[in-house]
């Protein structure tokens, strides 16, 4: 499954989330990003802690921050996220190129640092934290 059809399960999908955390263990070939999600159910401002785990990492990319822009020191970071894009990763055609079948690519913005975070992986599954 990829991301983007995750997020569809969603009842808001990834906008206005929250990255708790991230980590990668490039021995395995998995990454975990911890999100809290805005669940909205119906109540505004519901959210709820997910464990986004991505199998076949082929690709993780993380844009530095805007220098222009202050930078938070602690908390979670307000993100958003859409299947990656020439328009966000230039070089795209070139990265599917050189990753394996059946790879999927997804960007993550940082709303609060005007950065992003590229990666692409072949499974994605999501489960309460």
């Amino acid at each position: 499954m990829t991301i983007a059809e995750l997020e569809d399960r969603l009842p808001n999908g990834f906008p206005d989330s929250y990255l708790v955390s991230i980590s990668a263990d490039f021995a395995s070939a998995t990454c975990c990003l911890e999100i809290d999600v805005d669940y909205d159910d119906p109540n505004p401002n519901v959210f709820r802690r997910m464990r986004l785990q991505l199998r076949g990492i082929s690709f993780i990319a993380m844009e530095p921050p805007d220098p222009k822009d202050s930078l938070p020191v602690e908390g979670a970071i307000w993100i958003s996220g859409d299947p990656t894009s020439e328009k966000v990763l230039p070089d795209l055609k070139w990265y599917r190129k050189s990753a394996p079948p059946g790879a999927f690519f997804y960007s993550f913005f940082l709303r609060d640092r005007n950065a992003f975070i590229h990666l692409a992986a072949t499974d994605a599954s999501l489960e309460h934290a």
